[in-house]
């Protein structure tokens, strides 16, 4: 009988405990209950930024070209790679009785140059308009020829010039392409124009190439076709190139720091321009590559920054490799969390649990306009002093629940409890 008796009390027993739990902890339970939360975090301020390290180069702000005719056109050089020259100086003296002949053609060069300016920039302003009036399927196709012929000493003399932009425009940034394209082409014809300015500018009694501007020779090319010298402007900036993802982030007026092994002390600069055409491939976007660790698939995904530097070393050669750290986020004196511990995270806005002042969890919802290593910056939500917890479980409740923390296991060291004396220790231990 007693048998008999234990195990119905037993069995009473399990059902009642049974039933209790599942009373409280099912998920129909209409108790509430405290949540346990390992992880937590005070908010402080202080300041953030985000950054790209890139790899940069010393280059000119502008390169001129200096052209003239074939090998029978040239006298003598009087310049080779590596030497200083100034506006006006003479790079090689001509051939007298070619003289007039090579005139003529830079007189057509520069006729032909303003057209094309003229074309390059009603394209622009075309462009302009239609991106103002455009709508989802409009396009723009502007397609402009000129041919200039030119007359002199019995010899006729023809330059074409093609000027040909075809845009499928279906987007705003379609068009700012196009544009930043036109622009760049602009540019050069601009430089071209200033040399050919700067020849026929000369004194036409002793012919001569000269320099249209103050820097250093780069190259020179002396046999061929067609003769020049390459000219850096005497004006440095740095050069580093953007990818897809960096493009994005990047803007004019960044602030960036230079460090490299050639430069005595880092030196602040500027994003002077970032480009919105794929780079030309040239010598600088080679140089690039080969010493960027981040390849990419895509060969047009590079796009040329050039940025100021603020006191540029005039004894850096050009060429030379400097890391550059272009700082694209910055925010001060501002809260930040962990991103794993925000919930719902899309376009800069996620919300956060924190412990409110009756210490149940509170959502709150909060701004995040960039994340750098690890954290995310918050400029609206959160304050000085909240308490943000950490505990998935905490999305299921369907209110506010308590909760209870583990208290920090912070000891004093041997110095400070040596200080405070084992009296006051005892004091407080058993009195207070």
């Amino acid at each position: 009988m007693n048998k008999v008796t234990n195990i119905a009390i037993a069995v009473a027993i399990s059902a009642f405990l049974a039933v209790n739990f599942y009373l409280l902890f099912s998920d129909k339970s209409v108790i509430t209950k405290s949540v346990y939360v390992e992880r937590y975090e005070r908010m402080t301020s202080s300041d953030h930024r985000e950054e790209l390290a890139k790899e940069g180069f010393v280059a000119p702000e502008e390169t001129y070209t200096v052209y003239v005719g074939n090998d029978d056109t040239v006298d003598s050089w009087l310049v080779k790679e590596g030497d200083p020259v100034t506006v006006g100086e003479e790079i090689a003296i001509l051939q007298t009785e070619r003289a007039e002949g090579q005139r003529a053609v830079w007189e057509a060069e520069r006729e032909a140059l303003q057209q094309q300016t003229s074309s390059v920039r009603s394209m622009i302003s075309g462009l302009e308009s239609e991106r103002e009036e455009a709508q989802s399927d409009s396009s723009s196709n502007v397609n402009r020829k000129d041919n200039v012929s030119e007359n002199t000493t019995d010899k006729k003399v023809e330059v074409g010039l093609n000027v040909d932009v075809q845009v499928d425009v279906k987007q705003d940034g379609s068009f700012a392409q196009a544009i930043a394209a036109a622009e760049q082409d602009l540019a050069e014809i601009e430089r071209q124009q200033t040399v050919v300015e700067a020849q026929l500018s000369q004194n036409p009694g002793r012919p001569a190439l000269i320099s249209p501007v103050d820097g250093i020779v780069s190259k020179v090319t002396r046999t061929g076709s067609t003769l020049s010298v390459d000219i850096f402007s005497s004006q440095k900036v740095i050069v580093t190139y953007a990818k897809n993802d960096e493009w994005q982030k990047i803007r004019n007026g960044d602030q960036v720091l230079i460090q490299g092994d050639s430069i005595e002390n880092a030196v602040e600069g500027t994003v002077l321009s970032v480009s919105e055409a794929p780079a030309s491939d040239n010598e600088w976007l080679q140089a690039y590559k080969e010493l960027d660790e981040t390849k990419v698939k895509n060969p047009l995904a590079y796009y040329e920054v050039r940025i100021l530097t603020d006191a540029t070393d005039q004894s850096v050669p050009f060429g030379t490799n400097v890391n550059a750290i272009v700082i694209v986020n910055e925010a001060l004196d501002v809260t930040s969390v962990k991103e794993k511990w925000l919930h719902d995270l899309y376009k800069e806005t996620a919300y956060a649990w924190i412990i409110d002042n009756e210490g149940r969890a509170k959502q709150v919802a909060i701004a995040t306009p960039f994340t750098w290593e690890t954290r995310a910056v918050v400029s609206q939500g959160l304050n000085l002093g909240d308490v943000v917890v950490y505990e998935p479980e905490l999305a299921t409740y369907g209110y506010s629940p308590t909760v209870f923390m583990s208290l920090p296991t912070e000891l004093p060291s041997k110095k400070q409890w040596r200080a405070f004396g084992w009296k006051n220790y005892v004091k407080y231990i058993l009195i207070r």
